[in-house]
Formats: structure tokens, C-alpha cells, sequence
């Protein structure tokens, strides 16, 4: 009787521990719906459609998800150093990952397995620009916004472009565009008219898309290098779910946070 107690004990123990676990998952501390809602360390209570997703991602691990708010800069620091376990990476192409990346039998980084992003181009309506403008042309000598800290602006700049990165967030880049103190803003998102409407609810026909994008990319749902060792099989599992599943339910988020902005 006493075994059999004693079983029934670890049992539970195992099955509270389990339920118990924390995996915790960084994103950007600023605002940037409708991905991301408010500012700062707090999470919301409806934290925007990227940061659902990625709870909904975490929960695969059986653990519970913890969404942990940094400023952009240090994400990269924190995977690196294992202070947290997960978070989104955008790495150009040859460029060596500095964390766990989903890899292909060749070893590497399986695109499959992780979400084609667009970064587009917005620029003022009033310079008329014809919708043939190739981006990666016309800004090679003009002045690019993106949001600060954006791996999208670091990426650009690396490539030579003129790029201006102080403001923190879209609509102050928006604003910027409009005051004529940058040439073009852009922006990497799930799909290229995914702001399009949030943006002329803020600017009516002030502002425009480019028609041709300034670039694709794949992020993929990184795993620090220490928790991929430790939970290899869970974090394959992550990002299993991740290909199978993230971009449909990125859009089906999209559509809850649909009247929000960029």
C-alpha cells in the first residue's frame, strides 16, 4: 500500500511539475499594434495579435508561456545569454545565428519552418511617385524611417542605405514621412497590406504603399543555444507548430486587432 502511495505521489508530482514549468518568450517593448500593444514592461491584457501568437506558439511546450516585454536592443543579449528562452529572429541571408534555428538535413535554416515577412515602402502621396518605383533603387540616395531598434533598420543600413531610426514607433515615423524630415518609411509585415488600412484611417490618402516591396525575409521562432540543448524535442515541436500553423493564426489575430494601427 505504502508503493502504491508513494507512486500515486510522484505521479502527481510529475504531472504538477510539468504544469508548472515556465518558458518564457521576449518581444519588443514597444508599441506597434497591431502586433504589439502598449509600451513598456507590462503586459496587457490583449498584448496585440504577434504576441498571442507567440503564446499559442510556447504552449506546445506543455509549459506555461511567459511573455516577457524587452526593449528591441536587448533581445538579442537575452537569447544569447539564456535569460530568456524564445524570441522572434530576422537574420539575413549567409549571416551566422547567434540561436537555435529550425535546420534542414543540410543544416540550414529550414524556411519552411519559419514566416515570410515583407518590408514595405510608404511615402507621401503628394510626390506622385509612379508605381513602377523599385525601393532598393529610389532610397539608395534618400532617407529611409524605420523603427528603432528594428532589425529591419540595422539590415538596411549594413546594405548602405540612409537610414533614420530615432523615433521609436510607426506613427511617430508616419508623422516624420508626412513633415518631409525622411523620403519613405518602412516597415516588415506579415503580409505587404497588412497596415494599409490602419494607415489611412490615421492619414486618409496622405500616405501610400509602394506597390513593389523593399525586400522579403523569414523570421523564425528562435530557441536560446542552452534551452535547445536541455528541451531539444519541445522546441522542435515549437517549431513544427510554427510551420504548420503560424500564419494562419497570425491572420485569424489579425482580424481581433483589425482596427488597429501598425
Amino acid at each position: 500500500m505504502k508503493v502504491l502511495a508513494t507512486a500515486a505521489l510522484l505521479m502527481l508530482c510529475g504531472h504538477v511539475c510539468a504544469s508548472d514549468c515556465v518558458v518564457r518568450v521576449a518581444y519588443p517593448d514597444r508599441d506597434r499594434p497591431p502586433y504589439y500593444i502598449g509600451n513598456g514592461p507590462a503586459i496587457p491584457a490583449a498584448p496585440g495579435a504577434g504576441a498571442e501568437l507567440l503564446r499559442q506558439a510556447l504552449r506546445t511546450t506543455g509549459c506555461t508561456p511567459e511573455l516577457v516585454r524587452l526593449p528591441p536592443a536587448r533581445i538579442k543579449l537575452a537569447l544569447t545569454n539564456g535569460s530568456i528562452d524564445f524570441a522572434l529572429v530576422d537574420l539575413p541571408d549567409n549571416e551566422t545565428p547567434y540561436s537555435a534555428l529550425p535546420l534542414t538535413a543540410a543544416g540550414v535554416p529550414d524556411a519552411r519552418r519559419g514566416m515570410r515577412v515583407t518590408a514595405v515602402v510608404y511615402v507621401r502621396a503628394a510626390d506622385a511617385l509612379p508605381a513602377s518605383t523599385v525601393p532598393r533603387d529610389y532610397f539608395r540616395n534618400r532617407i529611409l524611417a524605420s523603427n528603432q531598434s528594428s532589425s529591419l533598420g540595422d539590415q538596411l543600413r549594413a546594405d548602405g542605405y540612409k537610414i533614420d531610426d530615432g523615433a521609436a514607433d510607426a506613427f511617430s515615423n508616419m508623422d516624420k514621412l508626412l513633415l518631409r524630415r525622411v523620403d519613405g518609411f518602412t516597415i516588415a509585415v506579415s503580409r505587404p497590406d497588412a497596415a494599409d488600412t490602419a494607415i489611412a484611417g490615421r492619414h486618409g490618402a496622405n500616405l501610400v504603399r509602394l506597390p513593389i516591396p523593399l525586400r522579403t525575409s523569414t523570421v523564425w521562432l528562435s530557441a536560446s543555444t542552452a534551452y535547445h540543448q536541455q528541451h531539444g524535442e519541445q522546441v522542435e515541436a515549437v517549431w513544427n507548430w510554427w510551420s504548420e500553423n503560424s500564419a494562419r493564426r497570425l491572420a485569424e489575430l489579425m482580424r481581433v486587432y483589425g482596427k488597429a494601427a501598425p
